[in-house]
């Protein structure tokens, strides 16, 4: 076994090795000596271009900060953030990987166009680098447009549960909440006027919430308002869609029972 000082064919000693993260070989990482899977240019074999990495496409300004957020999150969970913002240059590497890191811009470069539509594929076909498509994308379409904002507050003051379920009543609501939130983002610091201001945030979700239940459920709504500490949103969707399961349960036994009187 080479000591920590001994070279490799490559010029690296075994210490500049393991601090890279560098283990032993591995076919599936350029051919060059095995990358850990903790190391930002690890390839597992699930890594490869021409795969779309989440379910929707970019279609414009209109959907950017949607997609924004589950295309970060899956970079994150890949450990490529770094490729497309700027932590994981070609040249903070060293020589002897730069051909495997332009493997690996490439790969991430193919996720990012398969995540738009082949309208926008003409401004970023024929570019090479990952970070610049990125940031290109976010400059043509990370637009916060005060009618989308106005918008959107009015879709959630005015969202009614109607004919929905509970769940998909309330899945839609936490979906203008995100995308809101994504525009208008809350303060993030930890101070206690910030503690504060998220407290206030989170009733406002649950009166929006409440406020868009059918009558039916008038109830169970003032049961929630009325409890000497009020549950948050989540708490509060459990309990209604417990009321509705006994709805359920309740008109299936009228029914049954009409049945059995004929």
């Amino acid at each position: 076994m080479g000591s920590i000082g001994e070279q490799s064919s490559d010029g690296t000693t075994t210490g500049d090795r393991q601090n890279l993260g560098i283990g032993v070989s591995n076919p599936g990482n350029a051919g060059i000596a095995g990358i850990d899977y903790n190391h930002p240019l690890f390839l597992s074999p699930a890594d490869v271009s021409g795969i779309q990495i989440i379910s929707f496409q970019l279609t414009g300004i209109e959907n950017y900060s949607i997609r924004f957020r589950p295309m970060r999150v899956a970079l994150l969970g890949r450990n490529k953030l770094g490729i497309v913002d700027g932590i994981c240059k070609k040249e903070s590497f060293p020589e002897f990987m730069w051909n495997h890191w332009e493997r690996v811009n490439a790969i991430v470069l193919s996720w990012i166009m398969n995540s738009v539509t082949k309208g926008l594929l003409g401004g970023i076909m024929y570019a090479s680098g990952a970070q610049a498509v990125w940031e290109e994308l976010a400059e043509r379409f990370n637009k916060v447009d005060g009618s989308r904002t106005f918008n959107l507050h009015k879709e959630i003051a005015t969202l009614a549960q109607g004919t929905l379920s509970i769940s998909v009543y309330y899945s839609r609501l936490k979906d203008l909440w995100e995308e809101f939130e994504s525009l208008v983002p809350a303060p993030g610091c930890d101070c206690a006027k910030s503690r504060e201001f998220m407290i206030y945030l989170q009733k406002l979700k649950l009166y929006q919430f409440l406020m868009g239940l059918n009558d039916s459920y008038a109830q169970a709504r003032s049961h929630i308002l009325m409890r000497s500490l009020v549950p948050n949103v989540n708490q509060a969707y459990a309990i209604i869609v417990c009321d509705e399961s006994q709805k359920a349960i309740a008109s299936t036994s009228g029914v049954l029972g009409a049945n059995l009187s004929v």
